[in-house]
């Protein structure tokens, strides 16, 4: 009888709705590039890849960044209790998370009190693609769009994050500063610049050179041709040495600052230089007409006198030999850290 009952009652009461599984993000995604509307990539011509390796298990969700050769690990809970983790600029972040249809959202801000820094909650939106292939994450307070592809292996994704990356290339004069190149050498020549991406830094160094021997030197751009004169009289190649200055410019990544370049003047902003670039080395050489390897070359690390007048600001001086060689070859700088790692090459010349 009581059989008969419950099965009657099981059959007039109307079933629960069964839950919908949540989306599973695990996977190594390499993150597409971010195009020209990124500043840094507008100046530099590049940028350094993003790589995400996600594990979501039943009770978190645990994303590591990577971007040349530094990384990060965020822990969340995806029961949508509070976590804290560091941000890249390493403050307390309380983030919470929630699922959204197949969507997932995840609102941080900072633990503890209000931070003008900070400012209001971030929040973040993933979304897969119907083919598990492509991982999207909107930002909403920077408007941010980015999207990322799937990599079979995460040995695979370092190692195209890594071709990528600009610090092994070249980088000349910026075409959006073409505008800034002047026929009148007096006050020496702005080579180019290059930058380093890592985490939540973004460096971008200024390479000029300078000079007694561009007293009075100018130069004419003739079809086809470059031409340097000093009163009148033809000048095809350096005489005696130069000054090399290279001078570093620190802003994190994740903020609002916008890089203001200007030729041949250290950037407002460079006193707050982290350890890590108060030790930098430089590879120089000339190349062209003949490669004429200098190795690397002794820097003196410089800062303006007068801090009590306004914030100093600081950059490397270098010595660079050039009798003989001609004004049209290239000097190339090879931007290394202390422990002889390439951070970015310059290209340029007069």
């Amino acid at each position: 009888m009581w059989t008969r009952v419950s099965l009657l009652i099981l059959l007039l009461c109307p079933a629960p709705a069964l839950a919908q599984p949540i989306p599973d993000f695990s996977g190594v995604f390499l993150r597409n590039p971010l195009g020209s509307h990124d500043p840094f990539t507008e100046l530099t011509g590049f940028e350094a890849p993003l790589v995400l390796n996600i594990k979501q298990g039943a009770d978190t969700l645990q994303v590591t960044v990577m971007q040349n050769g530094a990384q990060a690990t965020r822990v969340y809970d995806l029961s949508g209790k509070p976590s804290i983790n560091a941000s890249t600029e390493g403050v307390r972040m309380k983030s919470r998370i929630r699922f959204k249809g197949d969507k997932l959202v995840i609102k941080s801000e900072e633990a503890g009190r209000w931070s003008p820094v900070i400012g209001l909650p971030a929040e973040e939106t993933w979304m897969l693609s119907p083919d598990r292939q492509t991982l999207t994450i909107r930002v909403r307070d920077s408007r941010q769009l980015e999207t990322y592809a799937r990599q079979t292996s995460l040995p695979e994704a370092l190692e195209k994050a890594r071709e990528a990356s600009g610090m092994n290339k070249c980088n000349g004069f910026p075409p959006t500063l073409a505008k800034l190149s002047t026929p009148k050498l007096n006050q020496g020549v702005f080579l180019g610049l290059t930058g380093f991406q890592q985490l939540g830094w973004e460096v971008l160094f200024q390479a000029g050179l300078g000079g007694e021997f561009f007293d009075d030197l100018t130069r004419t751009d003739a079809p086809g041709a470059l031409e340097f004169r000093r009163k009148g009289k033809h000048v095809p190649a350096y005489s005696g040495s130069l000054i090399l200055e290279v001078a570093p410019r620190v802003t994190r990544a994740m903020s609002d600052t916008r890089w203001d370049p200007w030729p041949w003047q250290p950037l407002v902003g460079n006193e707050r230089l982290p350890e890590w670039l108060l030790a930098l080395r430089f590879r120089i050489k000339w190349v062209d007409s003949e490669s004429r390897e200098l190795g690397e070359v002794p820097s003196e690390l410089r800062q303006e006198p007068w801090p009590e007048l306004s914030t100093p600001e600081k950059w490397y001086r270098l010595e660079i030999p050039a009798q003989d060689v001609p004004l049209t070859d290239n000097l190339e700088i090879h931007i290394l850290s202390a422990a002889g790692n390439q951070l970015g090459c310059i290209s340029g010349h007069i």
